[in-house]
């Protein structure tokens, strides 16, 4: 009997997340398996998933938080049967879901991927449509009624074009799925990626029209993607060149000039600008030439470690101490406190809080300047296994210049992870630069003031206790690179 494993890999709202899994337990067709892998910390989630008394239904929980990409890699290990699908969280299915794609699949069993008909609905659970949705629809997606198989270089042109499916919808066969992984080194082109791989091995895409899923498009989305900067299209140029060169070599040509063009990534580009703080990077994404760049995807390489160092060099900094007010700011807010520094790079301020901080950063090159410089730091990988490990350790804790290189929803899932190790009371301080500062790396993902501090601070359960701009007043920072939003908040 066919069954569709469905994988629903969560951080976030619980809300939204018990909505999700109240509409799975709502499908007409009973051939289904619905597990979660909470990457969070959430409270009374297992206790929740407890009264629900369905064996189809099982709840995990991680034992440290994966991040995106690899909750979503667990997630395909997980899968057992025939299909898989990969839902959002925050998403619906309507009751003929699993019924749709197992027919589909009993039609064209051939087919690996298989989207069916999806409509969107906005954050109170409303119909909506938005510009975004209107172009896939109108602009990018194929016309057609009922039902259509695509491969090869047709489907391979279409998605390069404009990447009209809706990846939480789709379902998998699960024995093609599982030959291909979500990618590390992208943070947010994963699922195009993970798609075309897919089609470079030769795989088929079924489309049916029959509406069974609901798509949630959040309006904080829109808004908090217009302080996406120039790194993300960074990102996606060199990821479109990258597809295009293999597009070539296969000998699909069409497809490999639209790669190279990517036009609907310069057109997102383009309405970002008016409100984007670095507008030359974007306007540069718009219009820019075809050209091949090397691109900084993330900063876990020894490539980041080693422009760090560089930027470390100039004789003037070494000269005027440029460090002495940061040092002293740091020193000033922690005190004599114990100090996890999360992020630490190259120990820049581990180096203020020593000898009582501790520093974590994904980085390996990174962690080991750290070490050569006699600071006391771990990757993340290692860090769980050490003494410092344990909760309530920490008096403090340090996230400076981490969260702007990521969506905020990621970086609170990655700060989620180490607040056990803090002790109540424990002073949290989060510092991220000022407007010119941001548009100085092309690393930087997502813009974060004050007020978007506050909400992490918010949604990680911190209390705020103070915000203060430094060195300089806050209307400085449209000026003068250095200048730093600084947040204090505590665990209750």
């Amino acid at each position: 009997m066919t069954t569709v494993d469905i994988l629903m890999p969560y951080y976030g709202d619980d809300s939204l997340m018990r909505e999700a899994v109240r509409s799975v337990l709502r499908q007409d067709d009973p051939r289904w398996r619905l597990t979660v892998v909470d990457d969070g910390s959430v409270p009374g989630v297992a206790e929740w998933f407890a009264t629900l008394g369905d064996t189809r239904v099982r709840y995990l929980r991680n034992e440290r938080n994966l991040g995106v990409t690899g909750n979503f890699n667990k997630c395909l290990d997980l899968a057992e049967h025939e299909l898989t699908a990969l839902m959002g969280c925050d998403d619906r299915m309507l009751p003929n879901y699993v019924a749709t794609v197992i027919a589909v699949h009993e039609s064209v069993p051939e087919a690996a991927i298989i989207q069916p008909g999806v409509r969107l609905i906005d954050d109170e659970g409303r119909p909506t449509r938005t510009l975004v949705d209107e172009v896939k629809r109108r602009v990018y997606a194929p016309k057609f009624r009922g039902r259509m198989v695509m491969d090869g270089e047709r489907l391979a042109l279409s998605l390069t074009r404009g990447d009209w499916l809706y990846f939480p919808s789709l379902c998998w066969r699960t024995d093609r799925l599982k030959t291909v992984r979500f990618r590390d080194d992208l943070r947010v082109i994963q699922d195009l990626a993970l798609l075309l791989e897919l089609v470079r091995r030769g795989e088929r895409l079924a489309v049916d029209d029959t509406v069974c899923f609901e798509y949630r498009r959040h309006a904080a989305s829109e808004s908090s993607a217009t302080a996406q900067e120039g790194s993300r299209f960074a990102e996606a140029e060199g990821f479109f060149l990258e597809t295009a060169d293999w597009l070539q070599a296969h000998g699909w040509r069409r497809a490999a000039r639209a790669a190279r063009l990517h036009l609907s990534s310069r057109l997102f580009a383009l309405t970002l600008i008016p409100g984007a703080a670095d507008r030359k990077g974007l306007a540069r994404h718009a219009f820019g030439r075809v050209r091949r760049v090397t691109v900084p995807g993330s900063t876990d390489g020894s490539e980041y470690t080693q422009r760090l160092m560089r930027l470390e060099q100039p004789l003037w900094k070494r000269l005027f101490d440029v460090q002495a007010p940061y040092r002293w700011n740091v020193r000033r807010i922690f005190g004599d406190r114990e100090v996890l520094d999360v992020g630490c790079g190259l120990g820049r301020n581990l180096a203020h809080l020593a000898p009582r901080g501790v520093g974590v950063d994904h980085n390996e090159h990174s962690v080991d300047v750290c070490r050569g410089r006699g600071l006391t730091a771990f990757t993340t990988e290692e860090f769980g296994d050490t003494e410092y490990a344990r909760p309530g350790r920490f008096s403090g804790m340090l996230a400076a210049h981490l969260i702007e290189h990521m969506p905020r929803a990621e970086a609170v899932k990655v700060l989620s992870g180490y607040l056990d190790f803090l002790a109540p009371g424990a002073r949290v301080v989060f510092i991220c630069p000022q407007e010119r500062g941001y548009t100085t790396d092309s690393t930087h993902v997502e813009f974060a003031d004050f007020d978007a501090l506050a909400d992490v601070a918010r949604q990680l359960g911190l209390t705020v206790v103070r915000r203060l701009s430094f060195p300089f007043p806050r209307s400085a920072g449209k000026l003068f690179p250095y200048n730093e939003f600084v947040l204090i908040a505590s665990k209750p």
